[in-house]
């Protein structure tokens, strides 16, 4: 195991000086979180969030598609992936008729009141971009440079900059000669089906949410859409369009060929493509750590000694949260919001809740029995996944299984000293969450969700659960 260095402000009472970067969901949640400490309330420990745009939100608060990348991926037919319940932060609820599932915009004024209604904007600097975040081992504290030229003193640093802002491309033979000549694009720089409406056949690559939602909107407005999915496609998972006329599933791509060719997996060929969008997710990215190692490590034991960012995940992280390495005090930063395949802002404030216990308590950290874990679960996937390649289990860290975000909810709770069960509905509409998406779609092309919405919410989010249990009992 790396030896750790220690926590000079170890000490119950001492001030201390928080930073955030990010004020997107997760910033936003962490500093609810930490505002409503008594030490901050009394001003003892000073808070502060550095957001680089003009406005909090994060990747709900749209952007247009300029820039390398642009400041925000959201394109106009982006709304939630998952039902309003699995996406509503404790004690704040949408208001009432709120789709099912929110559109960008209605998430992003969810997000404005959010930190409206917490006074959190007192403690946000908008237009500022932190540039460089060091630890000095002489100090003992972060020195932290920002776009404006300040250069300011935290001892203790929570990293919620968002992972989808840094394109991921597919390592494919002819790829970049398809980006470079244009015919290959990123879905970053997506917006609308309408900028394309002048090609006849179209490729998208991609298995997550935003390939079917570009897929679904360019359906009726492109001859021919081709959809490339990496993996084999199941029942009741992610609602893929049926194949049609217009539209069809096709294999993984593995060569991008002259003349508007591909050749896929299973050796057949595409020719006359005219266009190619790559939904293929994003990088994990920071660019303002310099301490922070790009790369993959090897699989312990022993953890590596120095942080890694293999961009599918950071490592090694205990409770997915705090870095256990010998270049700075593990509890003095925190990198919450890595997880995927997780309802998001239900989590973000219980990795708030235990960042705010290591700000209070470090000692409450055992790094010791951390490392133990984070060993348990190399092996865990190792064993699931078939595989020793750390490359492999660097991809696979972070989606996170069926019922894992319960399981880690449960962990963090316990941390914290409390007792929590995942609720029945949580869990069923969890599981279930494709076929809501269906039952949802399907109400809205029939022109009923209106009807379905009326005074859904007046009582808060058993109303929407309910609502839930409807179209379930529909599927």
């Amino acid at each position: 195991m790396a030896e750790h260095v220690s926590d000079p402000s170890g000490t119950k009472g001492v001030p201390k000086r928080v930073c955030v970067i990010g004020a997107g969901a997760n910033g936003l949640a962490t500093l609810k979180v930490l505002a409503e400490m008594h030490q901050v309330q009394s001003g003892q420990w000073s808070l502060v969030a550095f957001e680089e745009r003009d406005n909090v939100g994060g990747i709900w608060y749209p952007a247009p598609s300029s820039g390398n990348p642009p400041l925000s991926p959201t394109y106009d037919a982006l709304s939630t992936n998952l039902p309003l319940p699995l996406m509503a932060f404790p004690n704040f609820s949408f208001l009432p008729e709120t789709s099912l599932y929110p559109v960008a915009s209605v998430v992003q004024k969810y997000l404005e009141d959010y930190a409206t209604y917490f006074d959190l904007l007192r403690y946000v600097r908008l237009r500022t971009r932190v540039e460089r975040v060091f630890w000095d081992t002489n100090s003992g504290e972060w020195d932290v440079t920002l776009s404006t030229g300040e250069h300011l003193e935290f001892d203790f640093v929570v990293v919620a900059n968002g992972h989808y802002r840094k394109p991921r491309y597919p390592v494919v033979v002819g790829l970049q000669h398809w980006l470079d000549s244009g015919r290959a694009f990123h879905s970053a720089w997506y917006r609308h089906p309408r900028e394309f409406s002048r090609h006849k056949k179209v490729m998208v690559v991609g298995g997550g949410s935003s390939a079917i939602d570009i897929c679904t909107g360019m359906m009726g407005v492109i001859p021919l859409l081709l959809h490339s999915i990496p993996g084999p496609t199941k029942q009741g998972g992610p609602p893929y369009p049926d194949d049609s006329t217009n539209y069809r599933k096709v294999d993984r791509v593995v060569e991008y060929q002259e003349g508007g060719t591909v050749l896929l997996a299973d050796r057949s060929t595409e020719s006359d493509i005219d266009l190619v969008i790559l939904a293929t997710g994003y990088e994990m990215s920071f660019p303002f750590l310099p301490q922070i190692k790009l790369g993959v490590p090897s699989l312990p034991p022993p953890l590596p000694n120095e942080l890694y960012n293999s961009t599918y995940h950071v490592f090694p992280l205990a409770l997915h949260l705090f870095p256990l390495q010998g270049d700075f005090p593990p509890t003095s930063i925190a990198f919450p919001g890595l997880p995927s395949r997780v309802p998001p802002f239900l989590l973000f404030e219980d990795q708030a809740h235990v960042i705010a216990r290591v700000l209070e308590n470090p000692e409450s950290l055992d790094c010791l029995i951390c490392a133990v874990d984070i060993v348990a679960r190399t092996h865990t996937r190792m064993r699931e996944g078939g595989t020793d390649d750390p490359l492999r289990i660097s991809k696979a860290w972070f989606l996170f299984a069926p019922f894992e975000p319960f399981e880690y909810r449960t962990q963090l709770n316990a941390f914290l000293g409390k007792s929590w069960t995942a609720p029945d509905w949580l869990v069923e509409f969890w599981e279930k969450r494709f076929v809501l998406r269906r039952e949802w779609e399907a109400i809205e092309r029939g022109g009923r969700a209106d009807e379905l919405l009326k005074d859904v919410g007046v009582n808060g989010l058993e109303d929407w659960i309910g609502l839930c249990r409807k179209l379930l009992g529909m599927s």
